[in-house]
């Protein structure tokens, strides 16, 4: 029996290679299952996340590498934790 599922034009396959006996029902289950993932939806929530993440800013990066080697970085702490809070509320679902 094979099973497909999905909301795209690609979905979920699941195979099940339990055997039978004409004529009798069979007692025991299979548990063996093939599953594809749905490829085109993998990548629409790839491309969506690589759109939602912010622009990498090199020379803001390497300033901050120098000012670390010099000894000179200063950060406000509190403004540290306070975003690492926000970040780890947003990812959470309530």
């Amino acid at each position: 029996m094979v099973r497909i599922s999905g909301t795209g034009s690609i979905g979920t396959v699941q195979k099940s290679t339990g055997t039978r006996k004409k004529g009798k029902a069979s007692s025991k289950k299979s548990t063996d299952r093939v599953q594809v993932s749905d490829a085109e939806t993998l990548r629409e929530v790839a491309h969506t996340m690589m759109a939602d993440m912010p622009d990498v800013r090199l020379e803001k990066i390497e300033g901050i590498r120098d000012a670390l080697e010099k000894g000179t970085f200063q950060c406000n702490s509190k403004k540290v934790a306070t975003q690492i809070v926000r970040n780890a509320l947003s990812e959470r679902t309530w």
